[in-house]
């Protein structure tokens, strides 16, 4: 049981880190794209 929690543990984290990352890039991809239509700069 203790091996089968710490499997689950280890691949857990690397998810939810992924999807945290995926999270940040899309939104920074909105953001780029809305400050090109906007005639602005993203900075």
């Amino acid at each position: 049981m203790t091996s089968q929690l710490l499997t689950l543990y280890v691949l857990f984290w690397p998810l939810v880190a992924s999807l945290v990352l995926f999270t940040i890039c899309l939104n920074v991809y909105k953001d780029t794209q809305q400050a090109k239509k906007n005639g602005e700069e993203l900075i």
